[in-house]
């Protein structure tokens, strides 16, 4: 009888051993279910402060540079916007070309559009009329600006005549299409896409 007495206490012990260690394991689990919980909170609230500022960065615009002109104390600026797209040239402009357009203001100048390419040469003679670029802005019918080269040589840049008229349509348009005469490259069409149409600081 004292035997079975002594088992039946062994067992209730053991009993109570388990009952106590279950407990304990069980609030822990619960304390870093609520610490998971804030942990993924926090990630959530990160990963949608992450992805608004890459739509910041994302967004297309004119670049605006400014400087001040020390001789005149006036503001010279500059607005660009590089191509979506770029052609592939052969020997020795081989590589990646954009084109570049760039909106410039300065005092002893006024108003200029210049046309770029990273490299090679825009060709066009003043002699048959066939120093042009023809230009689409948005679903607009294509047009045609005559270009002077540039004063130093530079056969990567021309600069339009009819600089106001391309600056206002700047101005309205998200898509540009321009399409340059290049030596030995025939005639690309060089795309521009921005989110908002150029606006001028003045």
């Amino acid at each position: 009888m004292k035997i079975k007495k002594s088992v039946f206490m062994l067992l209730l012990a053991v009993f109570g051993v388990v009952i106590v260690v279950s407990l304990s394991n069980c609030t822990p689990g619960q304390e870093g279910s609520a610490e998971n919980t804030d942990g993924q909170q926090q990630e959530e609230d990160s990963g949608a402060a992450a992805a608004q500022e890459t739509e910041e960065k994302d967004s297309i615009t004119w670049e605006i540079r400014t400087a001040l002109d020390e001789m005149t104390d006036s503001e010279n600026i500059w607005a660009s916007v590089k191509s979506d797209n770029y052609v592939n040239q052969d020997f020795p402009y081989e590589g990646n070309t954009y084109a570049s357009i760039t909106v410039r203001y300065m005092k002893k100048y006024g108003y200029d559009v210049l046309i770029s390419i990273d490299r090679g040469q825009i060709v066009g003679f003043d002699y048959n009329n066939s120093n042009f670029v023809t230009v689409r802005f948005d679903s607009a019918a294509p047009k045609k600006y005559y270009f002077n080269e540039a004063a130093d040589g530079s056969t990567e840049t021309v600069f339009l005549r009819n600089a106001k008229d391309f600056m206002e349509k700047c101005k309205k348009a998200n898509n540009i299409k321009v399409q340059i005469p290049l030596y030995q490259a025939g005639q690309p069409i060089f795309s521009f896409h921005v989110d908002k149409p150029l606006v001028w600081p003045k």
